[in-house]
C-alpha cells in the first residue's frame, strides 16, 4: 500500500461497478474518517467482448482476472468485485478480505407493459438472458406462476451493462428481461451525485414495465449474487484489518457455503446450477437447484444444520395430521361488507395471506402490487389470472419483501377476523373462521404440525394436555405466536413444510 492513509480502489468501468466501489469506499471512510481514497477503473476481457454469450466464454474470471493482475502488480490496493464473477480458485497471493452487508440475492423479471397483451394472446414470450441457470429455472417457474398460459418460452442472449440491456429490451422486439435485483437496487437507490440522473433513468424504465421477483426456493441464484467481494493481497495486514471492521460475517459465511457447493459440481458460470444461502429468523436457509453436466436434475430447500426432532422413526398413528386432508378445523365465511373494499384499494402493496382471503370475482386495481405469503398461494392466484409480483416463500410476513427501490406504496393485508397482530398493521378482514363440527382424537398423538395459530389455539383450548407433546410449524408469525404458549424450546420446532416434518418423523 502506498500510504497508511490512502487507498487505491479498483473496479470495472461500468456505472454499477463504480457505484459498488464507492459504497465500499464510503463505508471505509465512515469507519476511518482520515482515510483518503482514489478510485481507479479498468476494462476487462469480458467488458471488451460484448458478442460472445457468457456461457460460451472460454475461461472463468473474464470480468476479474485483468483487475487482479493490477493488484498483483501494485497498481491498486484493493478491488471491488461482484462476487459472483470471481472464479472459485483465487490463487495463493490474494484473498477476499471481506464484504459489505449483502444486497438482495434474488432475480427480477421485467415485462414490457406494451407487450403483455401480445404475450397473453400469442401464448409466447421472448426473454433476454445469457445465463444457463436462469434459462433452466425459469422454464418451469413461468409455467406455474405466470397469470396466462404460455406454450412457448424463448430465451435470447444479451450482453452489456444494465442501462444498455434495459434500452435493448424496451426498444426492440423483446417481451421481458431478467436481471439481478441487487444491480437494480444499487442503481436506483445510490446517493452519489454523479449518478442521480442514471437513477432517474432506471426508474423511468421500471415504470414502463410489470415485474416479478423470483423466489429463492424456485430460483436459487449464482453463488455470491448480491455480494461484493473485496479482494486484497493476503500480506496487507493493515488494510485487511480495516476491511474486516466493515465486513458482514454472516454474508461471508453464506457466500463461502454457496461457492463450496458450486465447487462440488465443478464450478463455473456455464452450468445450470443455482445455490443460495440466506439468514432468516428460522436460521440459515439453503436453496439449491439445477442440472448436472450429466443431465441429472437436483433440488434442495432446507434449513441448514436444521434442529430436528431427534426421536427415532415413529409410526403414523401418533402424528397429527397424518394427511393434509385430515387438517380442517374451520370453514371460511366471506365478510361481504369488507370484501367490497378490495376494489377501492389503489396504489398499495397488498399482502395476501392465502388464496381464500381474496374472494372470487373480486377485481383488484392493476396499479397495486400483489404479494403472496407462499408459493401455493401465488400459484392459485396466478391460475385465477392475477399478476403476483412476488412472495415471502412461506418464510413469514416478517421477512422483508425488500421492494422499496421498486415502489413506495404502503402495505395492506387481506386476512381473517381473528388473525394475530403482525408487521402489517393496515388490514382488511375479508373472511372469518367458522369452527367445524370436528371430532379429532388427540389422545395418542405425540407429534403435531400446525399451519396456523388459529388451529393450534382451538386444539389447545379443547385439549390442553397436548401442550406437552412435540409441536412444529413453518417459520413466521405462526411460530412466534405458538412460542408464547410452549415454554419448553425442546417441544417446538420449525420446518419449511408439512412434508419435510412428516418425512423426517416417518422415514428417518
Amino acid at each position: 500500500m502506498n500510504s497508511q492513509n490512502k487507498i487505491r480502489i479498483l473496479s470495472r468501468k461500468s456505472d454499477l461497478a463504480v457505484i459498488q466501489a464507492k459504497l465500499v469506499g464510503l463505508n471505509l471512510q465512515k469507519k476511518f474518517p482520515n482515510l483518503s481514497i482514489e478510485f481507479i477503473t479498468k476494462s476487462t476481457s469480458g467488458d471488451k467482448d460484448l458478442k460472445t454469450p457468457l456461457s460460451e466464454m472460454p475461461e472463468a474470471g473474464v470480468f476479474t482476472d485483468d483487475l487482479r493482475m493490477e493488484l498483483m502488480n501494485d497498481k491498486c490496493d484493493l478491488i471491488v468485485h461482484s462476487w459472483k464473477d470471481l472464479p472459485i480458485d483465487l490463487g495463493e497471493q490474494t484473498h477476499i478480505a471481506g464484504t459489505l452487508k449483502r444486497a438482495d440475492q434474488r432475480d427480477i423479471i421485467f415485462f414490457n407493459k406494451k407487450k403483455v397483451e401480445h404475450i397473453k394472446n400469442s401464448k409466447t414470450i421472448n426473454i433476454l438472458s445469457s445465463s444457463p441457470r436462469r434459462v433452466y429455472n425459469l422454464q418451469n417457474f413461468l409455467n406455474k406462476y405466470f397469470p396466462f398460459k404460455l406454450n412457448n418460452i424463448n430465451f435470447k442472449n444479451i450482453r452489456g451493462n444494465i442501462p444498455t440491456r434495459f434500452n435493448k429490451f424496451l426498444n426492440n422486439d423483446f417481451d421481458a428481461i431478467i436481471i439481478a435485483k441487487a444491480a437494480i437496487d444499487r442503481l436506483v437507490t445510490n446517493s452519489f451525485e454523479e449518478y442521480i440522473n442514471l437513477s432517474v433513468e432506471i426508474k423511468k424504465n421500471i415504470e414502463k414495465c410489470l415485474w416479478m421477483i423470483t423466489p429463492l426456493s424456485e430460483n436459487p441464484t449464482s453463488p455470491g449474487q448480491g455480494a461484493l467481494g473485496i479482494e486484497t493481497k493476503k500480506n496487507n495486514n493493515d488494510l485487511n484489518n480495516k476491511i474486516a471492521s466493515i465486513t458482514s460475517l454472516i454474508d461471508i459465511k453464506c457466500v463461502n457455503l454457496e461457492r463450496d457447493v458450486l465447487k462440488n459440481y465443478g464450478g463455473g458460470c456455464h452450468q445450470k446450477i443455482g445455490v443460495s444461502f440466506f439468514e432468516t429468523s428460522a436460521g440459515l436457509i439453503h436453496s439449491e437447484k439445477g442440472q448436472t453436466e450429466d443431465g441429472v436434475n437436483f433440488s434442495e430447500w432446507e434449513i441448514y444444520n436444521h434442529k430436528k426432532i431427534k426421536d427415532k422413526k415413529v409410526s403414523n398413528d401418533i402424528i397429527f395430521p397424518n394427511n393434509l386432508s385430515d387438517y380442517n378445523f374451520f370453514d371460511r365465511k366471506e365478510v361481504e361488507e369488507n370484501t367490497e373494499k378490495i376494489s377501492e384499494i389503489k396504489n398499495h402493496c397488498i399482502w395476501i395471506s392465502r388464496n381464500s382471503s381474496l374472494p372470487k370475482n373480486k377485481i383488484i386495481s392493476e396499479n397495486n402490487i400483489l404479494w403472496a405469503s407462499g408459493l401455493k398461494t401465488w400459484q392459485k392466484l396466478a391460475a385465477r389470472g392475477y399478476w403476483v409480483n412476488g412472495s415471502s416463500d412461506g418464510l413469514g410476513e416478517n421477512l422483508d419483501p425488500n421492494i422499496s427501490s421498486l415502489t413506495s406504496f404502503p402495505w395492506i393485508k387481506l386476512t381473517h377476523e381473528d388473525a394475530p397482530q403482525s408487521r402489517i398493521k393496515d388490514i382488511i378482514k375479508t373472511y372469518k373462521l367458522v369452527e367445524r363440527e370436528n371430532s379429532f382424537d388427540f389422545n395418542d398423538k405425540k407429534y403435531f404440525y400446525w399451519m396456523s395459530f388459529s388451529a393450534f389455539n382451538l386444539a389447545i383450548d379443547k385439549n390442553p394436555s397436548i401442550l406437552d407433546a412435540y409441536h412444529a410449524c413453518g417459520p413466521g408469525n405462526t411460530y412466534e405466536q405458538i412460542k408464547k404458549m410452549i415454554k419448553d424450546p425442546a417441544k417446538l420446532y420449525v420446518y419449511l413444510s408439512y412434508e419435510d416434518w412428516k418425512n423426517g418423523l416417518i422415514n428417518e
